[in-house]
């Protein structure tokens, strides 16, 4: 294999076996040189694709190396970053947990799940993260980046197929999971698990409790609405979304009030309450009054989570 440059076939074969001089002096032909110094440089202040991103401005690659400071960028991390945890790395790992645990809930009996959680947690540890326990922003895009919408669903979906099935301690550990990548949903994911345990009322009441706490960010509460609406506990969802929702305009939150009216909307008409109904529409034009005072000419706003956040079941 060539010692000069990356060769053509690179994408069938990977970058695994060229030399660390092949894969720079590849980066330098094609418009971008680059020093271990250089690179260690960017990764203090992005993660591999968002070193390949400011690459791409000067990349002259076509045709094999279009794509070639993706990967290069993902290589050299491995090779000189070798304290830190990649968001790629941290993805292989993620999406062998799950495929193991997707084994065994088809019945496989000797699925490596305890190995698997232990090769993740060994990766958490080595991560950074803020005072309120989550991962930068940038590392957390890139982890999530390569995963389907039917990836999304089965993470949403295996903490509470596993509780369902009976494997309780695998199913709070990949809530835990869960719950570190979206710390939005902490206490949310492991109450799903406890009512799938067959604990309804307390993961309900677990859910009320969180939406009261007000020190949580607004997203947060609003999701333990959702959990609330997952378990179909319209009466609770009802009363908890109106009391969110007068809390909200209390405190001005018009945001938060806006998307809680979805919400709302969801839960009467679950419950056929009409009179419920009629009166969340009026209470809907006043907040998009107020709205459109707060943000003239922004009329057409569309909330990020103005729908119930739906956690699907396998």
């Amino acid at each position: 294999m060539s010692t000069q440059r990356v060769e053509k076939s690179w994408q069938k074969t990977g970058l695994k076996d060229y030399s660390t001089e092949a894969l720079l002096a590849t980066l330098g032909h094609y418009g971008v040189p680059m020093t271990e110094e250089d690179y260690r440089k960017l990764a203090e202040s992005a993660y591999p694709l968002g070193i390949a991103q400011q690459w791409a401005a000067k990349w002259k690659g076509t045709g094999p190396f279009k794509d070639y400071v993706v990967a290069a960028a993902v290589e050299l991390w491995r090779r000189w970053m070798t304290d830190r945890v990649s968001p790629q790395e941290f993805t292989t790992s993620l999406a062998t947990l799950m495929q193991v645990l997707v084994h065994k809930l088809n019945g496989a009996k000797e699925a490596p799940v305890a190995s698997s959680f232990e090769h993740l947690k060994a990766l958490r540890s080595k991560l950074a993260v803020d005072d309120k326990g989550a991962l930068p922003a940038p590392f957390l895009q890139e982890a999530l980046a390569p995963f389907s919408e039917k990836d999304a669903e089965l993470f949403d979906s295996l903490a509470e197929s596993l509780a369902a099935q009976g494997h309780l301690e695998d199913a709070t550990a990949f809530a835990d999971v869960e719950e570190f990548l979206l710390p939005d949903r902490r206490g949310i994911s492991q109450a799903v698990v406890r009512a799938a345990k067959g604990e309804r009322e307390p993961a309900i009441q677990d859910l009320k409790n969180l939406i009261h706490d007000t020190a949580r960010a607004p997203i947060s509460r609003l999701l333990a609405v959702d959990g609330l609406i997952h378990l179909q506990a319209w009466i609770d969802a009802s009363v908890e979304g109106r009391g969110l929702l007068a809390e909200a305009e209390k405190a001005n939150d018009i945001h938060l009030a806006l998307d809680l009216v979805p919400r709302l909307e969801h839960i009467f008409k679950q419950q056929n309450d009409r009179q419920a109904l009629l009166e969340l529409m009026g209470t809907q034009e006043r907040l998009e009054a107020l709205h459109d005072k707060m943000h003239p000419g922004h009329r057409a706003h569309r909330h990020q989570h103005a729908q119930p956040q739906p956690r699907r079941r396998r």
